[in-house]
């Protein structure tokens, strides 16, 4: 798997909108038939990220900063 689909995988399971996520990260790695331990490493660093993302926006960390910008 070429850098590049690693950190477009990671990016699309890390973005916090209804239909991207764990699963469906799995479901393209299996229907474009990429690695498996690169694809888990992948998906597993997006749901990070993406916890990460959800986090600091329930904490009001994304609002504070949107208050300063």
């Amino acid at each position: 798997m070429t850098p590049a689909i690693f950190i477009a995988l990671m990016l699309f399971v890390a973005l916090p909108i209804p239909g991207t996520g764990a699963w469906t990260g799995s479901l393209v790695a299996a229907l474009f038939d990429l690695q498996k331990k690169q694809s888990f490493l992948a998906v597993a660093l997006g749901v990070l990220i993406c916890g990460v993302i959800m986090c600091l926006a329930s904490y009001g960390v994304v609002g504070f900063l949107k208050f300063l910008l």
